[in-house]
């Protein structure tokens, strides 16, 4: 099994075997020439009109809408996934007696923005794995659901372990007590066939630098109906504001405009990021996150019949909870990182992860890339 026929366009790996997408996505080379492209419209900056702004913006946000299966009108376009976390977190007026439930072992950005909302009283709760590998299970997360619950946050993809949750379940619950779901699909857009529209889910938060396979700084935020209407907007993006394009007849009230734009990073129009972010999100829709999952889960399966004594799965591998990631790991935390060690002196590049070594590929991929992670793994007895 070698790459797949979209290897070409991106660069060229110089030697290295890249299996670290979840961490950092290399951009595709049409994305790096539109990255060229916005740079000199900075060196000639009259080149850049009140138009340039706006079909920027609008191309970016038509282009996420369409991958991830969303409205133009609920798609933000941020600076990473914490700023949508934030927003809902900032926004729900939650206080005394209040209840967050969180999975255990969520990525900072997901857990954070919860945890500092204990200072008004809210309480923070935190389901426990039901799978040995350290996975909640969605039925696990959605029994947990209480009549005080506000939020769910949960990953769809697990950082540590490379889990999947289905969200139906636990949307289904939140919804019978009249909570939000916030989910944290930094790891699965992109590399996750995923419709928000049919979700259910109420915020949906993902960073664009690794499986999107755009610039690092960038992120996008979907919002269903009902999010729209409960949150309130902290931050006043002038964009955002109708009539503020025209600067010589500026509004004299604030009427937002509607849907997610209000949400928006400031400077919304960065160049630099949104241009090439545009044309990663292009080359995905051409190729679709279903091609990129069932390459990755094909070179996963590779890894897993080839694993040497010692060494174990580390990510659920049930149908319902694997993803295209993969986690394996040794007997022992010291020989994982270790093994770690090993591979990066072989130029194979993963990332530890607690206990774990993530394995996360995508379609530059190959199995000679994965025969080399495995040819470098000490087998132990």
């Amino acid at each position: 099994m070698s790459a797949s026929p979209f290897a070409d366009r991106f660069a060229p790996s110089e030697g290295i075997a890249y299996l670290d997408a979840a961490s950092q996505g290399p951009i595709p080379l049409a994305a790096s020439r539109a990255g060229r492209d916005a740079l000199r419209l900075k060196e000639q900056p009259w080149r850049i009109t009140s138009a340039t702004y706006v079909s920027a913006v609008a191309e970016a946000r038509a282009l996420a809408a369409r991958l991830l299966g969303a409205r133009e009108e609920a798609v933000a376009l941020v600076t990473g996934a914490g700023q949508i976390v934030n927003v809902a977190a900032r926004g729900l007026d939650l206080g005394e007696g209040d209840e967050v439930l969180l999975a255990r072992h969520e990525f900072p950005s997901n857990d954070f923005p919860w945890r500092w909302l204990a200072r008004r009283g809210v309480r923070i709760r935190v389901a426990e794995p039901d799978h040995p590998v350290g996975a909640v299970s969605p039925e696990r997360l959605a029994a947990e659901v209480g009549p005080r619950t506000r939020v769910v946050a949960f990953a769809h993809v697990s950082f540590l372990h490379g889990g999947r949750i289905d969200p139906g379940p636990v949307v289904e619950a939140a919804r019978r007590v009249g909570a939000l779901t916030v989910v944290d699909g930094s790891q699965a857009a992109g590399a996750l066939p995923f419709d928000f529209g049919a979700s259910g889910i109420d915020v949906y938060a993902a960073s664009g630098y690794k499986f999107l396979l755009g610039p690092y700084g960038t992120g996008l935020g979907l919002f269903s109906p009902l999010a729209l209407d409960r949150l309130h907007v902290g931050d006043v993006n002038w964009w955002s504001v109708v009539g503020a394009e025209d600067f010589n007849h500026l509004p004299a009230g604030i009427e937002l405009r509607p849907g997610a734009q209000r949400y928006d990073a400031h400077e919304t129009a960065a160049f630099f990021n949104l241009l090439p972010l545009a044309e990663s999100l292009r080359f995905l829709l051409e190729v679709t996150p279903a091609a990129v999952s069932a390459h990755a889960r094909a070179l996963g399966d590779r890894l897993l019949a080839r694993l040497p004594a010692g060494w174990e799965a580390a990510s659920p591998l049930e149908p319902g909870a694997r993803s295209h990631i993969l986690c394996v790991r040794a007997a022992t935390p010291a020989l994982t990182a270790a093994a770690h060690d090993a591979l990066r002196e072989a130029k194979v590049a993963t990332a530890l992860r607690g206990d774990r070594i993530r394995v996360s590929p995508h379609l530059y991929s190959s199995a000679e890339d994965v025969d080399r992670l495995v040819a470098a793994l000490p087998a132990r007895r």
